[in-house]
């Protein structure tokens, strides 16, 4: 007997929620906070915009990192993102191990950032620092590795380095969802789907299959089940540049 197979073509659809833009602001400030303290860049000079989708785009005019090429950009975002990091970058010889070699939280740079994230407070130095000490060259660099993903600044190394890419146009819209690039003032206050939203709110006709509730311009919609609704265009388009509408 020869059993059939049934093969199914999975796929997902993703909805940023607002934790998402949230957990993408903390990532710019953070990035924000490396390009100003660690690579002396003027904080006039960086521009943040909404990429009109899930992210933002930051850029440096008028400084000396303006006309690097792709390699100095790889290493520059490999020194964000906090990758290729082993002992000896933070004076941890193999052969050579003591305690006051360990980065300190008065540190400036990667040195502080881990000596904090290493340590937790300044009365648990000296513990951690002994364990550090007593496991070797390979518990710390085990250590760095563990701590990559989780104070290494999120970024797309691709794009960073990648110096013939186009970027959007500030002020045109992303196929993608529906919202605009564009300029970002007060990132605290920043909201996307209220201030990157410009589509017209004329009532509109869809099928709409959306198992979720989103919110567009302080209206929330959804869920819908496979049904024909009347939504403002901005909600429509929205839905259609995401998959889980059409037109009708």
């Amino acid at each position: 007997m020869v059993s059939k197979l049934s093969i199914f073509k999975l796929s997902f659809i993703t909805l940023t929620c607002n934790d998402c833009i949230k957990s993408t602001k903390n990532e710019v400030i953070k990035l924000n906070q490396i390009l100003v303290d660690d690579l002396g860049i003027n904080e006039e000079n960086i521009k943040i915009f909404f990429s009109g989708n899930e992210g933002f785009h930051i850029y440096v005019p008028n400084s000396e990192y303006e006309n690097v090429g792709s390699k100095e950009r790889a290493e520059i975002s490999d020194y964000i993102m906090f990758r290729g990091s082993i002992p000896e970058t933070f004076g941890f010889r193999k052969f050579n191990m003591n305690k006051s070699s360990l980065p300190k939280f008065d540190d400036d740079g990667w040195n502080g950032r881990l000596a904090k994230h290493l340590f937790g407070t300044k009365s648990n130095r000296p513990k951690i620092s002994q364990e550090i000490v007593s496991g070797g060259y390979a518990l710390f660099q085990k250590k760095l590795e563990d701590f990559r993903d989780s104070i290494g600044i999120k970024i797309d190394p691709n794009v960073t380095q990648d110096i013939h890419r186009i970027f959007r146009l500030p002020g045109s819209i992303n196929s993608k969802s529906g919202l605009t690039k564009i300029f970002v003032e007060d990132l605290k206050k920043f909201d996307p789907y209220v201030d990157a939203c410009f589509i017209d709110d004329e009532e509109i006709e869809v099928a709409a299959n959306c198992p979720i509730e989103f919110s567009l311009k302080k209206k929330k919609f959804g869920p819908f089940n496979n049904e024909q609704v009347s939504v403002p265009k901005f909600a429509a388009v929205y839905m259609m540049c995401k998959g889980i509408a059409s037109s009708v």
